[in-house]
């Protein structure tokens, strides 16, 4: 079992398929979308789903009287899911992305 140091932190863990178990089909790719019901649209200085990307793929923007946009760098997203569970009021989902 290939456990590594952030997935262990984040409670995640993942295994190695075994002859026993066959692989499903193609899995999907996933991409983050930020909903309206996200903080920072609001006002509120969050930034937890930036915090959590590792690879950065999330960026914010000012938009004046401390809101900012927080924007998905196209093609920047890896389908990971940090973002997601770590969003205090889940405003950001993971969706399938068309190929």
């Amino acid at each position: 079992m290939a456990i590594s140091r952030a997935d262990l932190f984040r409670g995640r863990f993942r295994s190695e398929p075994t002859a026993l178990q066959a692989p499903s089909a193609a899995p999907q790719a996933l991409e983050a979308r930020i909903g309206a019901g996200c903080l920072s649209y609001t006002g509120t200085d969050c930034r937890m789903c930036g915090d959590h990307c590792d690879h950065g793929a999330i960026r914010f923007r000012p938009l004046g009287r401390g809101r900012w946009l927080p924007i998905i760098e196209e093609g920047g997203c890896t389908g990971c899911g940090d973002c997601a569970t770590v969003c205090p009021v889940k405003a950001v989902t993971m969706e399938a992305v068309s190929a």
